[in-house]
């Protein structure tokens, strides 16, 4: 059973592999079938059928991951890249024409 305790150790996990970059940004495509008994590129467990698996696509490569770890991963790799984004956003507002 998941616990709240257990989802937010995945949280923490999952933004401290992306920092460390071991863990790649899940920003790109990706496609969903039933688990093939491979391990989730975030838990490491495997990913065994009836279970869905996503791949992911990143630069040159493809992650696996269980549903909840991929939520995680997602979520957290959109907030890595918010603040360049807001930045340049503001940063352009503030220039005088």
């Amino acid at each position: 059973m998941i616990t709240e305790t257990t989802v937010d150790d995945l949280r923490r996990e999952v933004r401290a592999r992306l920092s460390e970059r071991t863990l790649f940004s899940a920003t790109g495509m990706s496609s969903i079938r039933r688990g093939t008994g491979r391990p989730c590129d975030v838990c490491g467990h495997s990913i065994d059928s009836p279970t869905l698996e996503r791949e992911v696509e990143g630069a040159g490569v493809l992650g696996l991951a269980h549903p909840l770890c991929y939520t995680m991963w997602r979520a957290e790799s959109a907030l890595i890249k918010r603040p360049t984004r807001w930045r340049d956003s503001n940063r352009a507002s503030r220039v005088s024409w």
